[in-house]
C-alpha cells in the first residue's frame, strides 16, 4: 500500500488546527476511533493505524484531553 502518512499530515493540516475542551465545538471532540473515522472518509479504509495516528496529531500539536475519568478525547477547530 502506499505511505499515506504525509497526505494524511498535510490533510489535517489543511482543514483542521489543534484545539482544546473549551474553544473546540463539541461535535469535534473525537477519540482515536472517531479521528481513523474521519480519515478513512477521506483516505482508503485501514491506509493508517492509531499508533501513526497519534505520532502525527502530537506532531501537530493535538494533545488527548481527558474528558471524563475514562475518555480521552483530540479536540479539532475546523479551518475555513
Amino acid at each position: 500500500m502506499i505511505e499515506q502518512t504525509p497526505a494524511i499530515t498535510d490533510f489535517l493540516k489543511k482543514h483542521y488546527s489543534p484545539g482544546d475542551l473549551e474553544s473546540a465545538p463539541e461535535e469535534l471532540h473525537l477519540s482515536t476511533n472517531e479521528v481513523l473515522q474521519l480519515i478513512f472518509t477521506v483516505f482508503p479504509e485501514g491506509c493508517i493505524d492509531d499508533y501513526d495516528l497519534i505520532a502525527i496529531l502530537t506532531t501537530l500539536g493535538y494533545e488527548a484531553r481527558k474528558k471524563s475519568a475514562v475518555i480521552f478525547v483530540w479536540c479539532f477547530n475546523e479551518i475555513e
